[in-house]
């Protein structure tokens, strides 16, 4: 257990600073982040003005919009395609000599990705927070609930990431897959419009799904939208989703694994 362990910590190490090497990809990051960002509170500020949409004044919309860029910036910014190339590209034939889960180490690489986008992400934090000034969490504990509900952001997506990636098994390509699942995690989490502006039909979908728990969660629970036994609710919601889509990963994988075509041999 404490040599797994290890090799996970040097794998997250390893992919954190081939990340964080590529300081280009902070700036561009925080320039196409930021820009949507802003072009955002600008629509909003236009559509609410003084007065309310579905429950949403200005002073909320704001912190709402930060949330969901945070979001963003973490699950867009991390390296999917490296898992994919593995696939893509035959590595997976050698992988599977090697005495490493290959899921728990592609993981492993998944996190140290997203963590090297906490740079990014803490840059346009705190420029919005200067520059728009939105309230506080609703009380500290639905602050302290809010980054708990991040923390588990980073599994979750690696499971949906996960799942789209060992698609290529069958299709032997990513980007179509990859539009497909950005597309949906967007609208369906609630980071193009929040789910209470949505129909009830379609908000019940949404919630149906692990979607929502990337921007509807963590704002529900910071703007006090839900109470205490609410927010722990949610969070669990999150947490089995996250379980849930590990083991569903290592199912597909057994079975994508039983006949694998490399380069057509």
């Amino acid at each position: 257990m404490s040599h797994a362990i290890a090799v996970d910590r040097a794998l997250v190490v390893v992919s954190l600073k081939r990340r964080l090497a590529y300081k280009s990809q902070w700036v561009f990051g925080l320039a196409l982040g930021g820009g949507a960002m802003l072009v955002s509170m600008a629509m909003w500020q236009e559509l609410i003005g003084s007065g309310t949409l579905s429950g949403y004044d200005w002073d909320s919309m704001r912190a709402y919009v930060i949330i969901g860029f945070l979001a963003a910036t973490m699950v867009f910014g991390a390296a999917d395609w490296s898992i994919a190339n593995r696939i893509l590209d035959g590595h997976i034939a050698v992988d599977l000599t090697k005495p490493v889960d290959f899921q728990r180490a592609r993981a492993a690489e998944y996190v140290g990705s997203m963590a090297s986008t906490m740079p990014t992400a803490a840059a346009g934090v705190v420029g919005a927070w200067l520059l728009f000034d939105p309230p506080g969490p609703a009380t500290p504990l639905a602050g302290v609930l809010t980054a708990v509900s991040f923390l588990l952001v980073f599994p979750l997506a690696f499971g949906i990431t996960y799942l789209s990636v060992l698609v290529c098994f069958w299709t032997r390509r990513y980007m179509g897959i990859m539009w497909l699942r950005e597309a949906l995690l967007s609208f369906f989490s609630g980071m193009m419009i929040p789910l209470a502006f949505m129909p009830g039909w379609l908000q019940a979908i949404a919630w149906a799904l692990p979607f929502p728990h990337f921007t509807a969660t963590p704002s529900a629970i910071y703007l006090g939208r839900v109470d205490t036994a609410g927010a722990l609710g949610l969070i669990a919601a999150e947490a089995a989703w996250g379980v849930g889509l590990w083991f569903l990963g290592r199912l597909c994988f057994r079975q994508a694994v039983k006949k694998v075509t490399v380069h057509g041999g």
